[in-house]
């Protein structure tokens, strides 16, 4: 029923305003949720720190962008981002997964660069730090949405489906062993679970959330640039999953849609605004640690223990 509701409230947002830029930055908010969603496999379950989840959001995009302003028909483009960023996720993640901790995350960090660099640098391909424009819009059987309504609509579907697939994947022999491998790895181990197979996985998956992300995203803003996939915006997206509620799918939605509009909302604060969303963010991870997705757990929780 709660689920129904959150869906029927937000088809219906775009009835309640007509104002473009709201919406718009709903449809970044959207995109957000995705490769959130996506980090979660890596991070949430398997209990790896990525910071490298822009970097493959960066290459989904580039990877459509390319392809569609070199003629490719769009309906192959989500194809191509994918293969493109299952290939990376390989390249990095099979030599570095065995390493824990910091050394994953430092590689990971180091893995992000290197794509912003290259992406920055190859200007002849990429436009450098100018970007890309004019990039083709979606175009599916026919169907071109055009405007940032349409585009909501069409992001809306794609976030259920990656919601509907990642609850699937949760509930399934590989979620419990993803589960397993974040709780102890050396009991996962003795349990029969191959426990860096996993961890490859989930890195994989994680990243072709964000190369589909970045595929929808190159082909509804139609234009991208370097700082779009910056190491500031990794950062971002790990705090998006932390603030959510790390491991729950509805923590990821919540937690991309807030961060992404919080900023928007406090922008009338001038430069103070950043005062007040880090003190939201910090009270967030201090008074709820399971992030704003256990607010209303911790709240049935204190109702109960009242006399």
């Amino acid at each position: 029923m709660p689920v129904a509701l959150c869906a029927a409230a937000a088809l219906a947002i775009p009835l309640a305003t007509r104002d473009g830029y709201v919406i718009q930055l709903l449809n970044i908010a959207i995109l957000n949720a995705i490769v959130v969603l996506g980090l979660n496999f890596a991070t949430g379950w398997t209990g790896q720190i990525n910071f490298g989840q822009a970097a493959f959001y960066g290459l989904g995009a580039y990877t459509t962008a390319l392809a569609s302003k070199a003629g490719l028909p769009w309906v192959a483009t989500p194809f191509l981002s994918a293969i493109m960023v299952m290939i990376a996720s390989l390249a990095l993640g099979v030599p570095t997964l065995r390493l824990r901790t910091y050394y994953l995350a430092m590689t990971t960090i180091g893995f992000g660069e290197i794509v912003r660099l290259v992406i920055v640098h190859w200007e002849p391909v990429t436009g450098g730090t100018s970007g890309l424009r004019a990039i083709p819009g979606i175009s599916l059987f026919g169907l071109a949405p055009q405007g940032p309504i349409e585009h909501f609509y069409l992001l809306v579907a794609a976030l259920a489906l990656a919601v509907l697939v990642a609850a699937r994947i949760r509930h399934s022999s590989l979620g419990r062993a993803m589960i397993a491998t974040k709780n102890s790895e050396i009991a996962a181990e003795q349990s029969g679970v191959d426990t860096t197979r996993i961890k490859v996985l989930a890195f994989m998956i994680g990243a072709v959330y964000a190369g589909l992300a970045g595929c929808l995203y190159a082909s509804s803003i139609r234009f991208i640039s370097p700082d779009s996939f910056s190491g500031t915006q990794a950062v971002l997206l790990m705090t998006m999953l932390i603030v959510g509620g790390m491991g729950s799918i509805a923590g990821c939605v919540i937690g991309a849609v807030a961060l992404t509009i919080l900023p928007e909302a406090l922008r009338f604060l001038g430069q103070w605004y950043l005062v007040l969303y880090g003190l939201g963010v910090i009270a967030v991870i201090v008074l709820a640690p399971g992030g704003l997705a256990s607010i209303a757990s911790l709240i049935h929780q204190r109702q109960a223990r009242a006399p």
